[in-house]
């Protein structure tokens, strides 16, 4: 049903920005734990700055389908019924 993709889409939209402060929080605590020379940190620097980036395109992706759903024209308006 088209109302459901649209409000999956909303709600997939507003959840970008939780995701975004998330993300960004995880990078600054692994960059913390870097600075405190966390041995086990240090060794998985490249994966986890890593992981965190392929989440965020991820995100991104996710979030353009949301996007080009919710700029489709409602099939109910292109049918004349309201």
């Amino acid at each position: 049903c088209i109302t459901d993709r649209v409000t999956s889409a909303r709600r997939l939209i507003r959840s970008k920005q939780r995701f975004l402060i998330l993300n960004r929080r995880y990078s600054h605590a692994h960059v913390d734990r870097l600075h405190q020379q966390n041995v086990q940190s240090i060794e998985t620097s490249s994966l986890h700055l890593g992981l965190l980036g392929d989440m965020k395109r991820l995100n991104s992706l996710f979030c353009s389908v949301a996007y080009s759903v919710l700029e489709q024209p409602d099939q109910d308006e292109e049918r004349g019924e309201y």
